[in-house]
């Protein structure tokens, strides 16, 4: 099972990392033997600003080179689907393939709010430019618009589906895309795991990951409840614990968070918890 984890954009005051530091911190990242580099996709929640995740994403691959670049996910509903289309072409080029794109609906309503998007279209939404997106990227004209000669037959990037527990997705992100990205965190705990990866494999699913994956080695013990977040707030020892039986039911990635003062220290304690097999 691989392990990734995300690259922090933010200091513990709000204030944001300088270039200087988010390199540094992406080249350490890959020093430290993860396999995936990710960062996900808020618009605005009130408290701060995050960073644009596809140009904190590319500025990461220039200081690294062989660790997967991903976001997860892209709150699909608030982009218009040929600009996106034309910003990920250009990033799946530029990181030599090396980036995935992790798609959802989006399930904050101050995004939405944000940008003036009906937050209960967001479904419809996803629904309308998933296949659009999809045949832009393939090469393929839809209306008036085309990526030739940057986009290919399969050329990617890689498109996963954020689905939490909803059904009707987990099946289409098994029988249409590449993967399906579970939540650590509202794929109710370990009820929800288990149940979604049984409804992928069946499926025909291939790739399997757990996002939002809380860390704090520092936390004391305390079970899991059955359909609370899954996390590894944490002594050490359970945390290996808690990895190893997320494998064991099979999934292929876990997408660990630690957003605020990760140090270098913490990224190689993390990364021993489940050493590559």
């Amino acid at each position: 099972m691989r392990l990734g984890i995300n690259l922090p954009s933010r200091h513990a005051d709000g204030t944001p990392l300088s270039m200087t530091e988010m390199l540094t911190h992406a080249r350490k990242i890959e020093e430290a033997g993860f396999d995936g580099i990710w960062i996900g996709d808020t618009v605005y929640r009130g408290q701060h600003v995050s960073p644009d995740p596809l140009m904190w994403l590319l500025a990461a691959a220039t200081v690294t080179q062989r660790i997967e670049l991903g976001v997860a996910v892209l709150q699909l509903p608030l982009r218009e689907p040929f600009e996106l289309a034309q910003r990920l072409i250009t990033m799946n080029v530029l990181t030599g393939g090396r980036f995935s794109l992790g798609v959802g609906a989006g399930s904050t309503k101050t995004d939405f709010d944000a940008l003036g998007i009906d937050y209960g279209e967001r479904f419809k939404l996803l629904s309308q430019y998933l296949p659009i997106l999809r045949r832009l990227l393939n090469g393929e004209q839809v209306g008036a618009a085309s990526l030739k000669p940057w986009a290919v037959p399969g050329g990617g990037p890689r498109m996963l589906i954020g689905s939490w527990s909803s059904g009707p997705w987990v099946a289409r992100a098994a029988k249409e895309y590449d993967g399906w990205m579970a939540s650590g965190r509202y794929t109710r705990g370990m009820t929800g795991l288990v149940d979604g990866i049984k409804r992928y494999r069946d499926a025909g699913g291939r790739r399997a990951l757990v996002a939002n994956v809380l860390v704090d080695l520092s936390a004391p013990n305390a079970p899991l409840a059955a359909n609370g977040p899954f996390n590894l707030k944490c002594r050490p020892e359970e945390a290996t614990a808690r990895l190893e039986q997320i494998a064991e039911l099979g999934y292929d990635d876990v997408l660990l968070m630690k957003p605020i003062d990760q140090t270098e220290q913490d990224l190689i304690e993390v990364r021993a918890l489940f050493p590559r097999h």
